[in-house]
């Protein structure tokens, strides 16, 4: 079963940004399921990728709104970048702890999407 679970809730009215949201929760669970360092590596790295991408296409479209809190929200995707690289040494470097990758990507997956890009989602159907 997998852990997580892509859910209505966690939509914000915007088709793009949805369907990445829903893409990452697969990645997600491609990371907590692989059962090696090399398929841990694999997906970190296709989840650096994708994130980034996400981020640039998320940030723009706060550009693009004049979203009042696009600042915050950036930072915000700055810091999880830089969460996402201490994780990625890590499995390079064979150090990682296995629920660290679950704690983040339940921090970040499930409290992120919900409360901030919530209020993103929020502010579009306004």
């Amino acid at each position: 079963m997998s852990e997580f679970v892509w859910k209505s809730d966690y939509e914000i009215g915007h088709a793009m940004v949805d369907k990445q949201h829903q893409y990452l929760f697969d990645l997600a669970n491609s990371i907590v399921e692989a059962k090696s360092k090399g398929e841990i590596t694999k997906n970190v790295m296709l989840l650096y990728k994708y994130v980034r991408e996400h981020f640039r296409d998320e940030e723009r479209l706060m550009k693009d709104i004049e979203y009042p809190d696009y600042q915050t929200h950036k930072q915000i995707h700055n810091q999880l970048l830089d969460k996402l690289n201490e994780i990625s040494e890590k499995v390079a470097q064979g150090s990682l702890v296995d629920d660290e990758i679950k704690h983040f990507m339940q921090e970040w997956l499930l409290k992120h999407i919900l409360i901030k890009d919530g209020a993103l989602g929020k502010y579009l159907n306004e």
